[in-house]
């Protein structure tokens, strides 16, 4: 009798290799990429992990984002963020460019809901000349009127662009009418009234107010050792004080609404929308979960080349609904709440296409939480592990990955730990994860452009509700 092997089984050398290749991913990830932390006396944080790459990325990241803003100064951290590129009173803007040229590097700086990151990718050598400039633009900035009108034409015109970035716009619609009444519905890029109103004096107590070594992470990724990074952080930020001059807001509250916000505008070609319930924060047992869920359900384009041949079975049946552009899953995970859905593009020319979109991802929502099975996740899976080790790759990922981690929840995050709990995520806990977090929730929906068809809400919460009836 012939022996028959099942389709798809690999033969055994192949699958010793593929276990010797996983062993070897987790061995780099423990043994070349550990993060360490340190606490000095004045709360100020150093964390850093060292790979012994020949480029290290040095950067310091602060509590300091549109969640700590109102709508009389929304803006006001990408604001202090951009003027602090003109130097300070001991170098000018040029001075300042030309130095960090010469290292061969450039400063670079983000600002997002939560945090305002500066940072700096150099050769190993040239860390503690980084560390030095980084101490003197963020402790010495120059706030004068110059550099604020200077900052305040460019910010405006940004704001002005941003405009035709409509999933962004979207997405700060999706904020506004989730978290209305709270701070975290206010876009970092801020508003127009505030950024035309904001003066230098207001840029510096708002920069002397939140940039406290409490509210501060040193981070580094690369070449550089901690017992180095440690040493400098405390030489150059050891001696900042944590006492205010005024009192601020820690603005701790948030309220997820459930609610929809509509902007019509028929001379735009196509419906942009999204559709979210809240999410969970960084440090909640069902993050990892709710991130393989929504990996699971994916992303497409109509400009791809995968449709019905995609190894997605959900791209798969949105692929071929004619109205559909392009659709994107995420969950999002702040510090005290997150968002967990998609966003889509589509035209608009009947209502209920725009329902058929909705309501087959429901559908898929309601298959993760009542019959995803383990092969569906170990697909999944392997895609995370796949970006853990990319990120492991890149030295200012893997720092802003850390720094952000110990603003957030005060602890480092190990790779090899995040690759180990993974593998540990498992059709159950998927099912149990959607189960309380997405389903019989309440939504937020946004929408842009030919917004008149998008569903009636009830309708749409209503498909949150029925999976089990």
């Amino acid at each position: 009798m012939a022996l028959r092997v099942a389709t798809g089984l690999k033969p055994l050398g192949q699958i010793r290799q593929a276990s010797a290749l996983a062993s070897t991913a987790q061995e780099v990830l423990a043994n070349t990429n550990k993060a360490s932390l340190t606490e000095l006396k004045n709360g100020f944080r150093i964390s850093s992990v060292e790979n012994n790459r020949p480029l290290t990325t040095i950067g310091v990241w602060i509590d300091a984002g549109s969640r700590y803003e109102n709508s009389n100064n929304n803006g006001i951290s990408s604001f202090v963020e951009q003027v602090l590129y003109h130097g300070g009173a001991n170098r000018s803007k040029a001075q300042l460019e030309t130095e960090l040229a010469k290292l061969g590097a450039r400063l670079n700086s983000y600002t997002s809901r939560e945090h305002t990151a500066y940072f700096v990718q150099v050769p190993n050598g040239q860390v503690e000349k980084v560390v030095d400039i980084l101490a003197k633009v963020l402790r010495n900035g120059k706030f004068d009127d110059a550099a604020v009108e200077a900052e305040r034409k460019i910010l405006l015109r940004k704001l002005q662009e941003s405009e035709d970035n409509l999933n962004d716009v979207v997405l700060d619609n999706l904020h506004a009418t989730a978290f209305q009444g709270t701070p975290f519905q206010l876009s970092p890029l801020g508003n127009t009234t505030a950024l035309k109103e904001l003066t230098a004096q207001d840029l510096q107590q708002y920069a002397e107010d939140h940039y406290k070594p409490v509210r501060m992470v040193l981070a580094g990724a690369g070449g550089v050792s901690h017992e180095q990074l440690a040493g400098l952080g405390e030489k150059y930020f050891g001696d900042l004080s944590n006492s205010y001059d005024r009192k601020i807001s820690q603005n701790g509250n948030v309220r997820f609404t459930g609610s929809e916000f509509r902007y019509r505008d028929d001379t735009l070609p196509f419906f942009y929308g999204a559709v979210a319930v809240e999410g969970v924060t960084q440090s909640h047992p069902d993050a990892l979960a709710l991130q393989v869920a929504s990996t699971l359900v994916g992303g497409w384009s109509n400009t791809s080349n995968l449709n019905v041949n995609s190894p997605n079975p959900v791209v798969q049946k949105l692929s071929i609904l004619p109205a559909l552009q392009s659709y994107q899953s995420f969950s999002i995970n702040y510090n005290t709440t997150g968002l967990f859905g998609f966003q889509f593009i589509s035209k608009a020319d009947d209502q209920a296409d725009i329902t058929e979109i909705v309501s087959l991802v429901q559908r898929q929502w309601k298959h993760l939480a009542t019959g995803v099975t383990d092969l569906e996740i170990d697909r999944v899976k392997n895609a995370l592990k796949t970006e853990v080790l990319t990120v492991a790759d890149d030295s200012t990922r893997l720092a802003d990955l850390v720094a952000r981690n110990v603003l957030n929840t005060g602890e480092t995050v190990q790779l090899s730990d995040v690759e180990r709990a993974i593998n540990k995520v498992d059709a159950a806990a998927v099912r149990e994860a959607v189960s309380r977090n997405v389903y019989d929730r309440d939504i937020a929906v946004a929408a842009v452009g030919r917004s008149e068809a998008t569903p009636n809400y009830a309708q749409l919460r209503y498909g949150m509700s029925w999976w089990r009836l």
